[in-house]
C-alpha cells in the first residue's frame, strides 16, 4: 500500500482548504467497540447509516413541506406491486464476514425497497404525478421524469457515498496518508462534479418546463419483465466495443446514461435517456438500439443490467426458478463490476449469458 509524503505546513490532501498540521494531522483517531461478538455486516452498516442524508433535492426550495420521506425510484404500487410477491422483491445486497465479501439476492419489502431521502413528501407527490398515475404513453414531459428520477436517486446516493468517505477519514484521519483511500476519495469529487453541471440543467429545464433538454430512446418487449430498473450510469462502451465514456480520463466530464425498466400491461417498456448536450457522445449508441431485433434486446439487457445497474428489483418468483448455477453467473457478473477495471461483459454487450432476466417461466 502507497503512503503520501505530507508535510506539516503542506495543504491536506481532504481539500479543505487548510494546512495538514491543523486539519487531519492534528486529529486523533477515534476507538472503536472491536467486540467479536459483532457482525462485520452490522459494524459496516453502521459507518454507512452515518453518511445517511435527509434532503429534498427539488430546485423550488420555497415550496418545500420539509418533510423529508422515503421516496420511491421505483414506483411502488404501478411497478414494485407487479414485480413483487407477498409485498417483497428481491434485491442484490453485500453479504460480508471478515474472511469474504459476496453479493446474493435479499428478500426486500415493497415499502422500503429503492427508496431514498431525496424529496420532501410535497415535491415527490406533484413532481412525478404524471408517471405515477397514468400508464407510459411516450410522451415528452414523461421521459424526462423518468430520467429525472433516475438522476435523482444517483446524485442522492453519490452525496451519501462521499459524505461517508469524509466522515470516515475524520474518524480515521491517518487515512489521510493511504493513496488508495484519497483516491478513491478524489473519484467521488469527480462524480459530485458531473452531478453538479448535470443538476444545473434538469433543474432550470424542470422550473422551465423545457423536457426536450433529455433525449430518449424507448424500446418495447413482448410480456411483462419480472425486473424493474432505475439507474443512472456512465456507459463505457456501445453495442460495438467503441469507448463512450473513458472512466481514467478525469479532465473531461463523464456523460450520464439514465436507463429505466419497468413492466406496464402486457409488455416491458425499456427507456435509455440522456442529456442532449451530450447527443454526440450517445449518437452512435442511439442508433445502434433502433436497429436491434426482440433477442437482442434482451441479450443487451441480460448483460447490461448485472453489469452497470446497482437499483434493481427483481420478481422473488422468477429469481427461485432459477438454477443455481444461473444465480451464481448473474452474481459474478455484478459483482466483478465493482472492481474489474474491464468486466467482459461492459465490452461485448449483446454477448451470451448463461441466464436470462426475460426467459417465461414454465411448469415443465
Amino acid at each position: 500500500m502507497t503512503e503520501l509524503k505530507i508535510g506539516r505546513n503542506d495543504p491536506c490532501p481532504c481539500k479543505s482548504g487548510k494546512k495538514y498540521k491543523k486539519c487531519h494531522g492534528s486529529m486523533e483517531e477515534k476507538i472503536y467497540n472491536t467486540d467479536p461478538n459483532i457482525p462485520v455486516q452490522s459494524i459496516i452498516e453502521r459507518r454507512l447509516n452515518a453518511g445517511h442524508i435527509k434532503q429534498c433535492i427539488h430546485p423550488d426550495q420555497s415550496t418545500c413541506s420539509g418533510n423529508i420521506i422515503k421516496a420511491h425510484s421505483i414506483q411502488n404500487n404501478r411497478i414494485l406491486n407487479k414485480v413483487g410477491r407477498n409485498g417483497e422483491v428481491y434485491m442484490i445486497k453485500a453479504a460480508m464476514t471478515t474472511h469474504s465479501f459476496r453479493m446474493r439476492f435479499k428478500l426486500i419489502g415493497r415499502k422500503i425497497a429503492t427508496t431514498f431521502t431525496g424529496f420532501c413528501g410535497f415535491h415527490d407527490k406533484i413532481l412525478f404525478q404524471s408517471i405515477e398515475d397514468t400508464d407510459y404513453v411516450g410522451s415528452e414531459q414523461q421521459n424526462f421524469l423518468f430520467a429525472y428520477r433516475v438522476f435523482s436517486f444517483e446524485y442522492h446516493k453519490k452525496m451519501e457515498a462521499q459524505n461517508t468517505a469524509k466522515k470516515r477519514l475524520d474518524d480515521k484521519p491517518s487515512l489521510v496518508k493511504e493513496e488508495r483511500y484519497m483516491d478513491h476519495l478524489k473519484g467521488y469529487g469527480l462524480a459530485m462534479r458531473d452531478n453538479i453541471r448535470h443538476k444545473k440543467i434538469l433543474d432550470q429545464a424542470l422550473l422551465n418546463q423545457d423536457y426536450s433538454v433529455v433525449e430518449t430512446v424507448s424500446l418495447n418487449l413482448e410480456g411483462a419483465a419480472r425486473v424493474a430498473v432505475c439507474s443512472g450510469f456512465f456507459l463505457e462502451y456501445d453495442l460495438k466495443g467503441k469507448r463512450v465514456n473513458h472512466l481514467a480520463d478525469s479532465e473531461n466530464g463523464m456523460k450520464l446514461l439514465m436507463v429505466n425498466v419497468f413492466p406496464q400491461n402486457d409488455q416491458t417498456i425499456v427507456l435509455f435517456s440522456w442529456l442532449k448536450e451530450d447527443s454526440n457522445t450517445y449518437s452512435e449508441f442511439r442508433e445502434q438500439l433502433l436497429r436491434l431485433n426482440s433477442e437482442e434486446k434482451i441479450q443487451l439487457l441480460n448483460n447490461l443490467i448485472p453489469a452497470y445497474c446497482e437499483n434493481v428489483a427483481y420478481s422473488p418468483d422468477y429469481i427461485d426458478y432459477w438454477n443455481e448455477s444461473e444465480k451464481k453467473s448473474y452474481l459474478q457478473v455484478f459483482q466483478q463490476s465493482f472492481h474489474s477495471p474491464v468486466e467482459k461483459s461492459k465490452r461485448n454487450l449483446l454477448g451470451p449469458t448463461p441466464y436470462n432476466l426475460f426467459r417465461p417461466i414454465t411448469n415443465d
